[in-house]
């Protein structure tokens, strides 16, 4: 499937559920600006490259370049659950067969209901995954505490510059009105 065509599919999905969100009040009306996507390279686990569907806001803090007219393989897998943005990124995940970080980012997600964690973890994930994300790293932080885990995640947005300011406008953008 072209890109622009899977890319043009998705956002329809992510903006059908974004409107929903901000009708019920659930988050303010300027999400809609954080949830503009399109498509730039990764670097996946096995060593190969892929497409990945991204928010645009992320391709400055990646440093990666937009790319178009490509064929992307797979599916969207709708995952309504939680936040139209965190659904959209375990179906990348699940689509590029990384199951296994999308299904600790669905434990992350309900063991961590703390504010600003699951955002911070969404973000920084899909960044990992544009710069080659070791999952490794990914799969015992359930075992952590919310402190050391907040740690752990402001250490790892350092190596994206402007990440953790685009991560705390984000979550006010996210908080119910």
């Amino acid at each position: 499937m072209n890109s622009t065509i899977f890319t043009a599919h998705c956002q329809a999905w992510l903006d059908d559920l974004t409107r929903l969100q901000v009708t019920h009040g659930l988050c303010q009306p300027e999400i809609k600006k954080w949830h503009r996507l399109t498509v730039t390279s990764c670097s996946l686990p096995n060593g190969l490259t892929g497409l990945l569907i991204i928010p645009q806001f992320l391709l400055t803090v990646t440093q990666a370049a937009c790319v178009e007219e490509e064929s992307v393989a797979g599916r969207i897998i709708k995952r309504a659950e939680g936040p139209a943005l965190a659904g959209m990124l375990r179906s990348e995940c699940y689509r590029l067969g990384l199951s296994a970080i999308a299904e600790q980012l669905s434990l992350l997600f309900r063991q961590y209901p703390q504010p600003g964690i699951r955002e911070s973890l969404m973000l920084l994930c899909w960044c990992e995954l544009v710069k080659g994300i070791e999952p490794e790293a990914w799969y015992a932080l359930h075992l952590l505490l919310p402190a050391t885990l907040k740690k752990w995640i402001n250490t790892r947005q350092k190596e994206f510059n402007g990440l953790s300011a685009l991560t705390e406008d984000y979550i006010r953008a996210t908080r119910p009105l």
